[in-house]
Order: structure tokens, then C-alpha cells, then sequence
């Protein structure tokens, strides 16, 4: 491990997160442009923006009103994290 890889590797992370800062705000425009359509074509792309509807469990509220439950189902997993500072 080098330290020009290291200054190589933070300039590709900054240019991904420009690009995606970029990529986000163009999304929010064309959003913008179809108000409430949910599906556009433009020539010949199919553009959507459907409305998802998805349940989750409150999982902080589990753990406050029921200790036990919670006790009983929760799973715990090992990650490795890489970072450079």
C-alpha cells in the first residue's frame, strides 16, 4: 500500500460523489417535470416514478415495549469497515 494509492483511491471516492450529487439532481428535476405522472416515454426511454408502499417494524419501539421479544428475535452480525482518515 502506497500513499499515492491512497491519494489516487480519495480522489476517485470525490469524483463518484460529485457524479452522484449530479446524477441526484438531474433525477429531481425530471421528477419535477412529471409531476404526478408516474410513467413518461421519451424517445423511446421509458421513464418511471411509481409510488412504493413497504412495511417495516419499529424496531426501537420493539426493543422499549417489548424487551423480551426483541431479546428472543433479534440477530447481530460482524462486519469489517474499511476506512482511510
Amino acid at each position: 500500500m502506497t500513499r499515492e494509492q491512497i491519494l489516487e483511491l480519495k480522489d476517485i471516492e470525490a469524483q463518484i460523489s460529485e457524479l452522484k450529487k449530479k446524477a441526484e439532481a438531474i433525477k429531481d428535476e425530471m421528477k419535477a417535470e412529471m409531476g404526478n405522472e408516474e410513467h413518461v416515454e421519451v424517445d423511446g426511454f421509458k421513464v418511471n416514478y411509481t409510488i412504493v408502499i413497504s412495511t417495516t417494524l419499529d424496531s426501537t419501539k420493539l426493543k422499549k415495549e417489548l424487551p423480551d421479544l426483541w431479546e428472543m428475535y433479534k440477530k447481530e452480525g460482524i462486519t469489517r469497515r474499511f476506512s482511510i482518515t
